[in-house]
């Protein structure tokens, strides 16, 4: 319980964070944190994607109108989210 409630401490304090990409290009806000329930892990960055990005040519899923990026993208956090790719 002590785990997952100080991961939810963690996503609220990143949403609406920048993600970039590994050219530093930015792509979006960070709009929501997708957890497993069972053991309180993120599995996911949901991210409102730039207007003049399109959305077809990115390999991740669009679900109601974000991406979905699975954690193992992500090659750091810290001012803003920075992805592997």
């Amino acid at each position: 319980m002590r785990r997952a409630k100080s991961v939810a401490i963690f996503a609220r304090e990143i949403i609406g964070r920048d993600v970039v990409d590994s050219h530093q290009e930015r792509l979006g806000e960070l709009k929501d944190v997708v957890f497993d329930t069972s053991t309180g892990s993120i599995l996911a960055l949901r991210v409102k994607i730039e207007n003049d990005i399109d959305v077809s040519k990115l390999p991740w899923e669009m679900q109601d109108g974000l991406i979905q990026i699975p954690v193992e993208e992500i090659n750091r956090i810290a001012a803003k989210i920075h992805l592997k790719r």
